[in-house]
């Protein structure tokens, strides 16, 4: 869910043939730098936030949570996290796909509700928080997701697939009570390909330059409005984003490699050490020298320890 090098992501999921996974993510990382690293795939997520203070960017919004609200993550809808502050962050992130609320026996009611989401014209709502109305209903099918996902007994699947149909049920009711209507959304969708085009792009050409200019002009808009759209859907500014992934990049290479500091500078795209050294220590808080020997005496004293995914 975090590598910085998977942007369209293919979900792993624990049984084949039964798309439906779920993460708990428990870190603690510099304010400003991500907790969920920019991303899409064509599951749908729902993010129960536990603790801490964090920001997430989901398609165009930017959403402040507060313990026990959920996010929703429709369909191919860019997003990222970051922490607003040193403490540690925990949520837990449902992921699944459309074939489990879909059936090849539906009949009209059964389409009437999961049409409109297999087509895009209806959404998740983004967030619902425990003062909305109808979110104890919500909030208990997320419950019972995720202990049909850890005690895996007879029949898990079959639960998990009507759990999430009676859920999309009670998300529909809300959207009819907030007066969220299907629509068409395929501007919206336009713009998001153009930007995950210009992702992609900056994914595999991060260390050569590249402008604001160039970047806009990849996604058809004016500096201005780029900059402006940019920001709203990551978080950061063009040059904070390639930054922040150069910079990325640079601490896998000092951990994975014996390459000198300098070397690694210069391989990430930075024409200046003193510059790389700087904006390593802002995001990271540590010197490149400082951060290589951290993790490589954490990865030792790790070493033998039995490690698992915690649900």
């Amino acid at each position: 869910m975090t590598n910085p090098n998977q942007l369209k992501q293919q979900v792993p999921h624990p049984e084949p043939g039964y798309p439906f996974d779920i993460f708990h993510i428990a870190q603690s990382v510099p304010a400003g730098n991500p907790i969920l690293h920019l991303h899409w795939h064509d599951d749908w997520e729902i993010i129960r936030f536990l603790r801490g203070r964090a920001v997430f960017h989901i398609g165009s919004e930017t959403i402040r949570p507060e313990p026990g609200d959920l996010l929703f993550v429709n369909q191919g809808r860019i997003h990222t996290g970051f922490a607003e502050d040193d403490e540690p962050v925990a949520y837990d992130a449902l992921v699944f796909h459309s074939s489990l609320v879909g059936s090849s026996l539906a009949d009209a009611y059964h389409t009437e509700i999961t049409a409109p989401y297999m087509s895009g014209r209806s959404l998740f709502p983004s967030r619902l928080t425990p003062r909305d109305e109808g979110y104890a209903r919500i909030v208990s099918h997320v419950d019972r997701l995720v202990e049909e996902y850890a005690a895996v007994c007879k029949g898990f699947q079959l639960a998990i697939r009507t759990i999430l149909q009676l859920l999309l049920v009670d998300l529909t009711r809300h959207n009819d009570r907030a007066g969220l209507r299907a629509h068409d959304d395929s501007f919206a969708a336009e713009l998001t390909a153009r930007f995950k085009a210009l992702i992609s792009h900056v994914e595999r050409h991060y260390a050569e330059k590249i402008t604001v200019q160039q970047a806009a002009a990849i996604v058809n808009l004016s500096d201005y409005h780029f900059c402006r759209t940019f920001k709203k859907m990551t978080g950061k500014t063009f040059i904070d984003y390639v930054n922040l992934h150069r910079v990325n990049a640079a601490e896998q290479l000092l951990i994975e490699t014996e390459e000198p500091v300098t070397e690694i500078a210069f391989r990430v795209g930075f024409g200046s050490v003193n510059y790389f050294s700087q904006l390593f220590r802002h995001y990271k808080r540590v010197s490149p020298s400082q951060c290589r020997k951290a993790k490589r005496l954490g990865q030792a004293s790790a070493a033998g320890q039995v490690s698992f995914r915690e649900i």
